[in-house]
């Protein structure tokens, strides 16, 4: 593994760090967006604030019942699909690379792909740049259907995440996720797409 493969893995993860404040914009499946700002530093139950709806301001009820499902974990907020130390260090591969960053493909640990756990079936793609190393991109895709449960068949899903560069004053953090999903959900087809934009990031006390 290079060395600047190394320095980014090192530092990664899939989750916001502690204590930053931000802006989270979702689309759903081109028909529901939402922009909400989420505030670590306030309660739980008042840590995200629906912003916008749609294009337009919430109504009290919209905005109540988006703190209550962010909250309780129920909202289309993003969720970490896996974490750095479920990655097989030895597995790092080198794919491609120019004078700015490497493309690597890579394996997730035993423990971690158990024939009852999704891991084992989607293959890692990392792009890590060259200058001031970090993971910029990650790309989790599907390899052949898969049904994690019962009732549920997946045909296709591809989860994509980037990341902006670390700075003097800040780590490197989310900027966009989106994830895909095609299949069937008790004999009934379902597409699902989302996109998550990250912006605002502040600090908190």
């Amino acid at each position: 593994m290079p060395d600047y493969a190394r320095e980014a893995l090192a530092k990664f993860s899939t989750e916001l760090p502690a204590g930053w404040a931000y802006t989270l914009t979702t689309a759903r499946n081109a028909e529901l967006r939402t922009t909400a700002r989420f505030d670590p530093a306030k309660p739980p139950a008042e840590r995200w604030t629906l912003l916008e709806y749609n294009g337009r301001a919430p109504t009290a009820k919209e905005a109540a019942q988006y703190a209550e499902a962010a909250t309780s974990g129920n909202a289309s907020t993003p969720q970490a699909t896996f974490q750095k130390s479920d990655i097989e260090p030895a597995t790092v591969e080198l794919v491609r690379e120019d004078a700015e960053r490497g493309e690597f493909r890579c394996s997730f640990r035993a423990a971690a792909t158990g024939a009852d756990k999704m891991l084992g079936h989607l293959r890692l793609r990392l792009t890590i740049s060259k200058r001031s190393p970090h993971v910029e991109k990650f790309a989790l895709e599907l390899t052949a259907p898969y049904s994690p449960i019962l009732g549920v068949r997946m045909r296709e899903l591809l989860v994509q995440m980037s990341f902006t560069a670390p700075g003097p004053d800040r780590p490197s953090l989310p900027a966009t996720q989106s994830s895909h999903f095609l299949g069937r959900i008790f004999f009934i087809g379902t597409e699902e797409n989302l996109e998550f934009t990250y912006t605002d990031f502040a600090r908190t006390p």
